[in-house]
């Protein structure tokens, strides 16, 4: 999976009256932040692993992860704590990878034990490619890792990307996805 193949996906999103409907029908984010973001549509061109500038800080997400895994913004800090940990953007990390995250920390929440970066790393490692890398999927180890695979086959998700942003473009008062001033996880493809 390596970027040759990120390079040939244009988003679907391309109005905003295509994220708006999406916003509308999947949950987001937590109402509580929902007049702090903004949800956007990509431009002829765009790509997905494609940087942004200080000025006007943003970072793309997939739709399947809201649609289908229950990804809600902003990140829980377990969350923020993983993607610093392996130094992928969100949309880097692979859905099948987002759904152990997710699958984790329902779990653990269900028994009433505290997340853990090591505990879950004890189930799962990264599987990198040659650079330049595509997106980034973890395997299990351990017999296997802890759950098994949400799908076989995530078809169709590389080109249901858009951008999400902070309406506060200042990195110093934006308090959703910046914490004092530095970004709570990163923000584009490394």
């Amino acid at each position: 999976m390596g970027q040759g193949d990120v390079e040939e996906f244009h988003s679907v999103f391309k109005s905003f009256l295509e994220v708006n409907a999406m916003w509308k029908s999947h949950k987001i984010c937590q109402a509580s932040i929902s007049k702090l973001i903004l949800v956007e549509p990509c431009q002829p061109g765009e790509r997905v692993y494609m940087w942004g500038t200080p000025n006007t800080p943003f970072f793309y997400m997939y739709q399947c992860l809201f649609r289908d895994l229950g990804v809600c913004l902003p990140f829980s800090q377990f969350e923020c704590d993983f993607l610093n940990f392996i130094n992928v953007a969100p949309c880097q990390l692979h859905p099948n990878s987002w759904g152990f995250l997710r699958a984790f920390q329902v779990l653990c929440s269900a028994l009433g034990i505290g997340l853990s970066l090591l505990v879950f790393l004890h189930f799962y490692q990264l599987k990198l490619g040659e650079p330049p890398l595509g997106w980034v999927p973890l395997n299990g180890i351990k017999a296997g890792g802890l759950f098994s695979l949400y799908s076989k086959s995530y078809k169709g998700f590389k080109q249901e990307f858009f951008r999400v942003r902070p309406k506060e473009a200042d990195p110093l008062v934006d308090e959703v996805f910046h914490f004092g001033g530095l970004p709570r996880f990163p923000l584009f493809w490394q």
